[in-house]
């Protein structure tokens, strides 16, 4: 990972790194909407509208803005380094994996996060599922120049899985790699995403069994991933779906889904009740696995502007090992050991 809060601190004077001795070099951010000096949000046909960004309903009635309300984790896990990135927001989540080694896997990673930062206009109205294809499509550009530029850094690649809320309230979303999108919704847990492995073609080949799959030694090898070429955004698959109040999304990179049962993360979601809950019961989950990479989780549940403000919409939430029972409230099912760590209102 890069030094320090380097990279994140290009990306936008709101957002921010996780220290260094909470999680090792973990590089997951958050950031706010963006909004000019009147505040007002601009949306992608360069008209403000209202900052609360509800719209007018058939009946003439303002319909409710949906947001994002969770959390977010991050561990190097077993690794020296941590290459994952990951940004979290009341209107974007996003995580994505780095490859090519320690320096390049991280900066990959990091610049692809920072980028859609600074290209995606929140909300997203007109057109989303273009804008985010756009905004993906910028940050491989931005990847291709950096590798020309430095050397060292000619190997990098990054998967990215992003997952925007429109401005009419639709869930848009837009993957390549193996990191993972994920949506419980009614208590059926959907997998909203594809791997692009080899892993995977072997699986829709009916070469290997699911069972074969978990522990193949090609498990992460990736056919597809941003890596500054102009033709991988080729492989960039987007898809668009009404968001419902009561939605829960899970984001990951495969460090969780990959030693992390279905059953094991349907339950983690349905059976805690804040979103925070989760995505600690998530990160105990594969930590007592053990861990084989880096690990990055981002549960958000989909709630109004309204519900939400009247809390703290956002939290992060280290991994529990870093606390004790007394320095943050337990979860609901309780003990020291289900505790949630360091507790930061964003």
């Amino acid at each position: 990972m890069l030094p320090g809060n380097d990279w994140s601190s290009a990306a936008s004077d709101r957002s921010f790194s996780v220290p260094e001795e909470d999680v090792v070099s973990a590089s997951v951010m958050q950031c706010d909407p963006r909004s000019n000096a009147d505040g007002r949000t601009v949306g992608s046909s360069g008209s403000p509208t209202p900052a609360t960004g509800r719209q007018l309903e058939a009946t003439g009635r303002l319909a409710p803005r949906l947001m994002f309300s969770g959390a977010a984790l991050s561990s190097r896990g077993p690794r020296p380094d941590n290459q994952d990135s990951g940004l979290a927001s009341p209107e974007l989540v996003a995580v994505a994996d780095g490859v090519g080694g320690n320096v390049g896997g991280a900066a990959a990673s990091a610049l692809a996060i920072t980028s859609l930062v600074e290209q995606l206009p929140l909300p997203c109205d007109g057109d989303p599922e273009a804008q985010l294809r756009r905004a993906v499509s910028r940050a491989n550009r931005r990847l291709g120049r950096l590798r020309s530029e430095v050397p060292v850094l000619a190997g990098m690649a990054t998967t990215l899985t992003a997952m925007a809320l429109s401005g009419a309230g639709h869930l848009v979303v837009a993957h390549i790699g193996d990191s993972r999108a994920y949506l419980l919704r009614g208590g059926q847990l959907v997998a909203l995403t594809r791997d692009h492995s080899v892993v995977q073609a072997m699986l829709d080949a009916s070469s290997i069994s699911t069972e074969q799959a978990r522990n193949h030694p090609w498990r992460s090898v990736l056919i597809a991933a941003l890596q500054g070429r102009e033709d991988d955004t080729v492989n960039v698959a987007t898809s668009t779906l009404r968001a419902l109040p009561g939605d829960r999304v899970l984001l990951c990179s495969d460090g969780l889904w990959g030693d992390t049962s279905w059953r094991r993360t349907r339950r983690a979601l349905t059976q805690e009740y804040t979103a925070s809950a989760a995505a600690v019961r998530l990160m105990e989950s594969v930590q007592t696995a053990p861990a084989r990479d880096n690990i990055t989780v981002i549960v958000a549940d989909v709630t109004t502007a309204e519900a939400a403000e009247k809390g703290r919409p956002w939290s992060w939430v280290l991994p529990p090992s870093r606390t004790s029972a007394r320095s943050a409230p337990p979860s609901r099912r309780g003990g020291a050991d289900q505790t949630l760590a360091k507790r930061r209102a964003l």
